[in-house]
């Protein structure tokens, strides 16, 4: 059987490329560009005839749902076989935040976010149906604390006796591949296509310093930090790395390796020693792979998938017709868990049992999304603003039914205003008798520590990166530069310190008393507020925060995490807190409630300008580029968001 037939068998490599399951019925799903094209269309038809317009976008709105409920109605997935592969097709990375229904949704559910993903892998684990689960993995890169997620939830559904395969055609062709093979090395078997290589280069924590090049340019760095291990403009400021940052960065990658180190050498079944050299070799062809215990099969995908045809419904794969394989993206798994669960969580809150609301702050926290590309009303990918996460917080306070709120964050740090704002929302929930508890994804650092801070709970990944209690601020001064370009800038002014923030003025000794006074202040707030939630004194804080990055790991042997854990165990402490067993019998609720395709259609509809880009706003585009936008924001108002710097480590 060839390669080119395994692709027209597998329902679910088309969706790889499309992210579009398969429906029951005859009809294909409109293209997710058809949709992004309306927004235009309608502008131009609103001039000719508003009218005609609107009962045109109306009739489209009609026959999709129509068409939706042809197809299988809610879900779009129609029927599962009796006996199901679950496919998880790693790519592209891994989402903290549910992605928003598109107006598509009733044909094709949207791509499961990543504690979507962990519960369906535990409802397969006592699915009679699920047979097997396998995940392919062909791009992207993945934070290490999603990975930590995701191997829990595989290693806990590999305790049913049900197996788990992953197949790659390479793990980090062109590159290194050791986060792609540290999510692999969980699962039962690992296939590889035969020309592969597995590149397992350890890791390598370099940056680029511009110093030299800046002064060349005539371009210099007016950078001040609170303190000598806040860093980040470190690669402007410096000719090279300063001792501070190789300590932290040396600590931090020894306790990333020890933890990969562990688990990989224990999946695998050999020794820390052994794979520690298969490391120092970095790359092996596919042969070697093989022979070095790091993979189980040698193998083509469309061998794989005969096997796991037979496995699971006890025939050859050629007797069975391509509609009734049984393969299932997990997409359309969890959508259908996804209607059971809301059935089930209506039934128990009509018992009297209590509700989470899970608040995701995902992206550079700033006030508003606008900065962030994002229409008007709807959360931002890339962004967590405080203009729709402190409403979230104070719904979800005032609902009666809320026991706790669960905050998970995976943010590097923003703006410290927009900081307060969600740290003071959480005040008033837990005023208001809500436990608070935090769970920390890849990244909580700076800021993201800060709305952190007073939580009740903290709970924390081994990789997860966060602290960075600290401040920095600056600019460049261009002023060097335009000299060389023969540029004059002139203008009018009012104010002693009006060229502040103007990138063509060093600063004045003036204004850096100013800009040092505000570091000054913010980082003692900082401070405090950390002393205060953690119930520490502001000098062991002091001791601890300096600007310095921790692994989670390290974080809680600081004492500045609680727990180390994920979202899962965060759901279970605060069902345990409630007297019940585990999360499977508490109500999970996201705040701020996701808006239905109708309500969407609505705010388009609406007439403004932001709400005509709204579609435009889900295509693939305004994804790529969300975190250029959030860059840019801050450029614009360093005033803001100037004194937190984004850190991230992959």
């Amino acid at each position: 059987m060839s390669s080119n037939d395994y692709k027209s068998r597998i329902p679910h490599h088309r969706r790889l490329v499309a992210r579009a399951p398969v429906t029951s019925g005859t009809q294909e799903a409109p293209k997710q560009s058809q949709w992004v094209i309306l927004p235009v269309l309608w502008k131009g038809l609103k001039r000719m005839a508003m009218g005609i317009g609107f009962l045109v976008l109306l009739s489209s709105f009609i026959s999709l749902w129509t068409l939706a409920t042809i197809s299988g109605g809610a879900g779009g997935h129609g029927a599962m076989p009796k006996d199901i592969v679950l496919v998880i097709p790693f790519e592209g990375g891994l989402a903290d935040m549910p992605k928003p229904a598109g107006l598509a949704a009733s044909l094709a559910p949207s791509p499961p976010s990543l504690y979507q993903i962990t519960e369906a892998i535990e409802a397969a684990k006592t699915d009679s149906r699920v047979k097997a689960i396998v995940g392919t993995l062909s791009d992207g890169s993945f934070a290490l604390a999603h990975i930590e997620e995701i191997r829990k939830a595989i290693k806990d559904f590999k305790e049913s006796g049900k197996p788990a395969y992953v197949y790659s055609p390479s793990f980090g062709e062109g590159g290194g591949g050791l986060g792609r093979y540290y999510l692999a090395s969980a699962f039962n078997e690992i296939w590889m296509q035969p020309m592969g290589v597995v590149s397992i280069p350890g890791i390598n924590a370099e940056a680029p310093y511009l110093r030299s090049v800046l002064d060349e340019w005539g371009i210099k760095p007016q950078f001040y930090q609170r303190y000598e291990y806040k860093t980040a403009y470190e690669s402007v400021n410096e000719t090279a790395m300063t001792p501070e940052n190789r300590e932290m960065l040396t600590d931090m990658v020894a306790r990333l390796r020890t933890a990969l180190v562990k688990d990989i050498s224990e999946d695998r079944g050999m020794s820390e020693a052994e794979f520690g050299a298969l490391v120092d070799k970095a790359l092996f062809t596919g042969d070697a792979a093989l022979s070095s215990k790091l993979i189980d099969k040698l193998d083509y995908e469309d061998v794989l998938s005969d096997k796991l045809i037979e496995d699971a419904t006890g025939q050859k794969p050629d007797a069975i017709a391509d509609d009734h394989l049984p393969f299932v993206d997990i997409a359309d798994y969890s959508a259908d868990f996804e209607k059971h669960r809301k059935n089930k969580a209506d039934g128990l809150l009509s018992d009297g049992r209590p509700k989470a609301a899970i608040v995701y702050a995902s992206g550079a926290i700033m006030q508003s999304d606008q900065g962030g590309g994002g229409p008007a009303g709807m959360m931002s990918e890339g962004v967590a603003a405080a203009d729709l996460l402190v409403p979230a917080i104070l719904d979800a306070a005032d609902d009666e039914d809320v026991s706790a709120i669960v905050l998970r964050v995976d943010s590097p740090g923003g703006s410290p205003t927009a900081s307060e704002s969600i740290l003071r929302a959480l005040e008033k929930a837990k005023a208001k008798g809500k436990r608070v508890i935090v769970s920390m994804g890849p990244t909580a650092a700076s800021g993201g520590y800060w709305i952190a801070a007073k939580a009740d709970r903290i709970f924390a990944l081994p990789t997860t990166i966060t602290g960075s209690i600290g401040v920095l601020g600056g600019k460049l001064d261009m002023s060097g530069l335009w000299d060389k370009l023969h540029v004059n800038w002139d203008a009018v002014r009012w104010g002693e310190n009006s060229t502040i923030w103007s990138f063509n003025h060093s600063f004045s000794e003036s204004e850096a008393e100013q800009i040092n006074a505000m570091l000054d202040d913010v980082y003692r707030a900082f401070l405090s507020r950390v002393a205060q939630g953690r119930k520490m004194d502001v000098a062991d804080v002091a001791r601890i925060a300096k600007g310095r990055v921790w692994t989670g790991m390290a974080a809680f042997q600081n004492g500045l995490v609680d727990e180390i854990g994920g979202l899962p165990e965060a759901l279970d402490y605060v069902a345990k807190e409630e007297g019940l067993a585990n999360r499977g019998d508490l109500v999970v609720e996201v705040f701020p409630k996701p808006l239905t395709p109708l309500e969407k259609l609505a705010r388009i509809l609406g007439g403004s300008e932001d709400g005509l880009n709204a579609l435009a706003a889900q295509s693939r585009f305004m994804s790529w580029a969300a975190p250029f936008f959030a860059e840019l924001a801050i450029a614009r108002a360093p005033e803001d968001y100037g004194v937190y710097q984004p850190v991230r480590v992959r």
